[in-house]
């Protein structure tokens, strides 16, 4: 697998109390995700060096916002492009924010974007992917 930890976040009040699970399987992996609530849980993170990594937060209503980098420069972030130009909220990593729609994916989606990464360390083709080149480095 390529993936060497999952980092799961457990909020308590304003501290985190999550847990680091190294070679995690798919089903740590996939109850971890599943668990998200957007609430307590709002974040996990599929790491495979200090560079590489895929994070998924949110899951309050059903909706989640996945990210993924290779360099830790440039991220790629799943959509939904038929979704309305519109903005949603969402508690992600303990913090509520405003996302675009399209940024709000479905169960499903991140399942399957997760287990791509998991397996391959790549992003599944047969998603939409943007990436993110708002980030300079001078």
């Amino acid at each position: 697998m390529f993936v060497s930890d999952l980092s799961v976040e457990k909020w308590n009040g304003n501290r985190n109390e999550g847990d680091l699970i190294e070679n995690p399987n798919w089903s740590q992996i996939e109850t971890a995700m599943r668990e998200l609530d957007g609430k307590s849980k709002t974040l996990v993170t599929l790491g495979a060096d200090d560079e590489t990594y895929m994070s998924i937060g949110g899951g309050n209503l059903g909706k989640y916002v996945v990210t993924a980098t290779f360099d830790n420069l440039n991220f790629h972030t799943l959509v939904d492009l038929s979704k309305p130009d519109e903005t949603e909220k969402l508690v992600v990593g303990g913090q509520e924010g405003i996302y675009p729609a399209k940024m709000c994916v479905d169960l499903l989606r991140c399942l399957l974007a997760a287990r791509t990464f998991t397996e391959s360390g790549t992003l599944d083709s047969l998603l939409s992917w943007e990436e993110d080149k708002s980030l300079v480095v001078a």
